[in-house]
């Protein structure tokens, strides 16, 4: 068996903590927005659809495979969604008279906008492993990576 180098929240596997946290997250607040809609939905639900969803969330998504593709580190892209969770709450007080500084709206948007850029710089960061270094690892799924079989590398005698 082949040791396994990492924590568990950096190792490839596509149900790491660095994966299923965040669809965690997303899944929460979709439903929550759905079916307990005072949680996470401060003035509509079409406002928080369009700006937390679509415009903070397709955002969040570029964010985290940009600073994945340039090899930076993940607390960059952390970084950037909190910013971004700023942006996001002016969004909804500027276009749609909701609270600025609104602590629970803050929150709830930036944790939704943290786990995409998550899962956005996982996703980038999975193809980075199966193309840039395709001689030890394959990937798995959309999220994760593997370490190849030993008999499937080239070069390698059976």
């Amino acid at each position: 068996m082949a040791h396994t180098s990492g924590t568990l929240v950096s190792k490839g596997s596509s149900a790491s903590l660095a994966v299923a946290l965040p669809l965690l997250v997303v899944a929460l607040v979709l439903l929550s927005a759905v079916f307990m809609p005072e949680l996470v939905v401060e003035v509509s639900r079409a406002d928080f659809v369009l700006v937390t969803l679509f415009l903070g969330g397709g955002a969040a998504w570029l964010t985290g495979r940009s600073i994945a593709s340039t090899w930076r580190p993940y607390r960059q892209a952390a970084a950037y969604a909190l910013l971004l969770g700023c942006v996001v709450r002016f969004f909804h007080f500027a276009l749609f008279e909701g609270t600025l500084l609104s602590l629970h709206y803050f929150l709830t948007d930036t944790a939704f906008l943290v786990a995409v850029a998550t899962l956005g710089f996982r996703a980038e960061r999975a193809r980075q492993m199966a193309t840039r270094y395709g001689w030890i690892y394959r990937q798995s799924g959309v999220f994760g990576w593997l370490e190849g079989d030993a008999g499937s590398r080239s070069g390698d005698a059976p």
